[in-house]
């Protein structure tokens, strides 16, 4: 990571190339790599697929929301593109030191991976200078009319995919799924290889929305948080939704898109040779419900009329949390909605984050949202939180100082394993985000996965539960500095536990130290650390063990007592269900217990401005209450 950084610095001030050459004008161009290009003709196509998003699983099985609308597309001028997508070798003339990020055994001639979309763009200046040529990534529009190849078809082969047409993950009997050395493949009837399958590859625009209209020369967005990836690779039968149709991520209008410094085993480029397009790119899209009119000023009307008294909502029962219409299929989810996270802006309103999907595992896994304003009663209607296309977005953490929101979640490869951990900021309530962030590579040695439960402690110190990957560990991260950069404590909850022990609940004890919650042993594992994760001691608590489905919420209070949200599976304090219990001696004993209905789930909780405690769970289940209420059973 030192040495990718030191590269891009270096980059960073290299004087623009210089194309001294003339632009070659043969059908083939061979360069001084040895990388082969065929010039591609101007001409238009349809892009995309479909008039807009799908309307049944049955469509969302052939194709995605985003890769809607179908628009013409023209393309006015000829350019080059690589024949191949870049090699190994080819990569190791720019950047040698590269050599140590290679997958074990990977040839020469085997596609380049582990390369981030700032690396590909600098290995194309690189290029450039060098030749004397303008080398660049092609833009997604430019990308797609070469995968079609003059084809209307989901493929260049026609509207069905084989297993001999391209490297997709399906493999003969026993063969591991793998990149494949260039060529290994038929080329498709313009002479490119590998446009379907085998890597990833990297295009030169921001991710966005497709416009209905007629475009000439698209450059995509003028600025985004994604940069756009296209082809699938040899990983997509592993990832697909459908046995029945396992190429669905190597379609010619699949759209796929990452973090711009994020890496992968599977992701890498191919060049193009050719001026850039001079076209303005298109503005960035309208920001989704749940970050428009945002308010900056703290509320005035109270949520409880009176703290003294017990407040209970049930917005399940009464139908004020937030909705996904039936049938929805992109970029939200009424299939499958998961794993809830909840805080409180600055501005007093309460926001809702969770994993929308099919499959857990998916990579059409996006995170959804959902805003109760404050003076209001009712959580608006599900809208999208952060998606980054074809990759599993999971296991949203809300946090808040009061002033300035966090929030974390993953980006997986490997359904929400092999995954890096990401952060982003905002300090307007919400109604704008900074861009995220990688705070924990998946190729880090203490790699981490799921994001589980955060708080702030009292000197500024962020503190982030968080899964190990495939589960082997359970660890607390922590930021003195604002999230800037982080320790991982070396303690390992699981291992403390002595048994499968997941998902931490975590919150701060009045001396500082941290006391947390895991799912998995009955009765229920609590853990006190007084070293921000080095060293765990057990706690007894009175608990049954949470198992499948199901993830704990703990809260310190205003008043100084904790709270804890969790559920009764051996109907042993409440007859079932969640529950919310109080101690008021950090975790000592627990006085206070009682049922809560309309919520479960995976839950979450958060404390606001009038002292009232807001639950969000799975399946969009809300319920809200003040400690007056749990006391008063």
């Amino acid at each position: 990571m030192r040495h990718r950084f030191a590269v891009l610095l270096v980059l960073a001030f290299m004087p623009s190339a210089v194309h001294a050459a003339d632009v070659p004008a043969a059908k083939g161009h061979t360069n001084s790599l040895g990388m082969k290009l065929v010039r591609i003709e101007p001409g238009g196509f349809q892009m995309g697929e479909g008039e807009a998003a799908p309307a049944t699983k049955a469509q969302w099985l052939l194709r995605e929301y985003d890769e809607a609308p179908i628009h013409r597309v023209t393309l006015t001028k000829p350019f080059y593109i690589g024949v191949h997508e870049v090699t190994v070798a080819q990569y190791d003339k720019f950047n040698p030191e590269h050599r140590q990020l290679r997958a074990k055994g990977r040839a020469d001639h085997a596609p380049v991976t582990f390369v981030t979309w700032h690396e590909a763009a600098a290995y194309c200046d690189w290029l450039s200078k060098k030749e004397g040529l303008p080398y660049r990534l092609p833009t997604e529009a430019e990308w797609e009319y070469v995968c079609r190849a003059g084809s209307t078809t989901r493929f260049a082969t026609g509207d069905e995919m084989k297993a001999a047409d391209a490297n997709y993950g399906v493999t003969e009997k026993n063969a591991e799924a793998k990149p494949r050395l260039a060529g290994k493949f038929p080329a498709n009837p313009w002479g490119v290889f590998d446009m379907h399958g085998n890597v990833e590859e990297w295009c030169a625009d921001w991710y966005g929305p497709y416009e209905a209209t007629e475009q000439r020369d698209p450059v995509g967005r003028e600025d985004g948080i994604i940069r756009v990836s296209r082809g699938g690779s040899y990983t997509s039968k592993r990832v697909a939704e459908s046995k029945e149709y396992p190429a669905r991520y190597v379609r010619s209008s699949n759209r796929a898109g990452h973090l711009p410094e994020d890496a992968t085993v599977y992701l890498g480029f191919r060049v193009v040779l050719g001026e850039r397009p001079d076209t303005k790119p298109l503005p960035v899209a309208e920001p989704p419900l749940n970050q428009r009119d945002v308010k900056q000023t703290p509320p005035v009307r109270k949520r409880s009329p009176d703290a003294a008294l017990p407040y209970f909502r049930n917005h399940t029962a009464d139908k004020s949390t937030a909705e996904i219409p039936k049938e929805t299929w992109g970029p939200i989810f009424s299939h499958w909605n998961h794993y809830a996270a909840v805080c409180v802006c600055p501005n007093g309103d309460v926001l809702a984050a969770w994993y929308t999907c099919v499959s857990e595992s998916g990579r059409e896994l996006s995170l959804a949202a959902s805003r109760l304003r404050a003076g209001s009663d009712k959580w608006e209607p599900a809208s999208l939180f952060l998606d980054v296309p074809d990759m599993n977005d999971h296991a949203p953490v809300l946090v808040s100082d009061g002033k300035r929101i966090h929030h974390f979640c993953l980006q997986a490869t490997r359904g929400w394993d092999s995954a890096s951990i990401i952060m982003r900021s905002s300090d307007d309530s919400g109604a704008t985000w900074s861009k995220p962030r990688i705070i924990l590579s998946r190729d880090e040695p203490n790699r981490l996965s799921q994001p589980c439960s955060a708080f702030v402690a009292k000197d500024g110190t962020i503190v982030l539960a968080v899964d190990g990957d495939n589960h082997r560990d359970e660890r607390i991260m922590t930021s003195k500095d604002g999230g800037a950069t982080w320790r991982i404590g070396k303690g390992d909850l699981r291992k403390a536990a002595g048994a499968y022990a997941i998902h931490p609940a975590s919150v701060p004890l009045k001396d500082g130290s941290i006391l947390t919650f895991l799912r998995g042993p009955h009765p229920m594992a609590a853990f006190v650390t007084k070293d921000w994760g080095d060293t765990f001691e057990p706690m007894a608590v009175p608990f049954p063990g949470i198992g499948v489905g199901q993830k704990a919420a703990a809260l310190r209070l205003k008043s100084g007592a904790i709270l804890l949200v969790s559920l009764d599976n051996k109907k042993e304090l409440v007859g079932g269900g969640t529950f919310a219990a109080l101690s008021l001696d950090d975790g000592k004993t627990w006085p206070h217990v009682r049922k809560v209905e309309g919520v479960t789930g995976y839950m979450s909780a958060a404390e606001d401005g009038d002292g009232v405690v807001h639950v969000f769970g799975s399946r969009m289940s809300a319920v809200s209450f003040n400690e007056v209420w749990v006391k008063a059973k």
